[in-house]
């Protein structure tokens, strides 16, 4: 997920999130963790009016969400509801991420609006990753993800983990003789993380690129990149950011078939961000092309794909919140 300085953009009015106590989610619904990939958003009210093909509770969305306090979970909470988005990937900050782990009175708070997001019947993922950790070997889970499972085995606040490494935007993989390293520390860290995970019954999904099916592994025996990183965690979302669907199967179509013949959810990422290049963000189209767009989409790669298509992932909350409020469109 690139380009996460967002600095300054509009949000929806504050609402006061609920004060309510909740007890830990039980041993079953532990269980049923790994199945939240493929739940559909039922009963929501989805932007862009009625929709042909695969029915509209059928279509699933998921939605980044970087850089925003827990204190407006309220607002996104309203906003993801609205616009048919579930789950959310949640980045916590690292100052709200460490006053969690450490159990501070403020905590409390940050909990309580962690939970108006269950509440409102939404998955939570925590998001973690850095393309640094795969620079040198590792033996030990990274610190930010020991902190993100230790508030949620403190709390139960979440249905997953979201691993966001992006090990091709490094310098050294475009060097030949450093990718064959960068691709196994991958490969390791995901490992690393899916146990750490795993012990607390809680999926993960990795972020991947399209260029990961067009590079095979020397230690994977012939395996890309991408299959070997799709088989490692649980389910995944694709990188592939186009707002054409010619420009889409051109750059992204040997990703999708990979993905999709290791039988696990893979979810396609669209891009909502203002100043990428162009052709790879919706930000550059008409608002009320948006839904529509992403619908037909999600249609026929649902038709194409079946069960193994988990959805359209939109790449991120604030600038989709943005682009929404362009000439007044909801």
């Amino acid at each position: 997920m690139a380009n996460r300085g967002l600095a300054s953009w509009p949000f929806l009015p504050a609402l006061e999130p609920k004060r309510e106590s909740e007890t830990r989610c039980s041993a079953e619904v532990a269980r049923m963790n790994r199945a939240h990939f493929v739940v559909t958003a039922a009963s929501l009210v989805l932007a862009g009016g009625p929709v042909r093909g695969v029915a509209a509770a059928e279509r699933k969305r998921s939605l980044w969400v970087w850089q925003t306090p827990l204190e407006e979970m309220g607002e996104l909470a309203t906003f993801a509801q609205h616009n048919g988005f579930d789950p959310i990937f949640l980045s916590i900050v690292s100052g709200e991420r460490s006053a969690l782990e450490a159990g501070e009175q403020t905590s409390l708070a940050s909990v309580n609006a962690l939970r108006t997001l269950k509440r409102a019947g939404l998955g939570v993922y925590a998001v973690a990753g850095d393309p640094s950790w795969v620079k040198h070997e590792r033996n030990e889970v990274p610190e930010t993800v020991r902190k993100l499972l230790a508030v949620h085995h403190a709390h139960g606040v979440f249905d997953g983990l979201a691993l966001d490494l992006e090990p091709h935007t490094l310098p050294e993989w475009k060097d030949e003789s450093e990718k064959p390293v960068l691709a196994t520390n991958y490969l390791n860290v995901l490992a690393l993380v899916r146990a750490a995970v795993t012990s607390e019954n809680l999926p993960l999904l990795a972020t991947v690129h399209p260029t990961y099916a067009k590079y095979s592994v020397p230690s994977r025996s012939g395996e890309t990149l991408l299959q070997s990183a799709a088989r490692a965690v649980d389910a995944t979302d694709l990188m592939a950011y186009r707002n054409a669907e010619s420009t889409l199967e051109s750059f992204g179509g040997a990703a999708m078939e990979q993905l999709a013949a290791t039988a696990k959810p893979w979810w396609l990422g669209v891009s909502t961000h203002s100043k990428s290049a162009p052709g790879t963000s919706y930000a550059t189209l008409p608002a009320a092309q948006f839904f529509p767009d992403i619908n037909q989409t999600a249609d026929e790669l649902a038709k194409r794909y079946g069960g193994s298509f988990a959805g359209i992932s939109v790449e991120d909350y604030r600038n989709t919140v943005a682009l929404l409020n362009q000439d007044g469109a909801k």
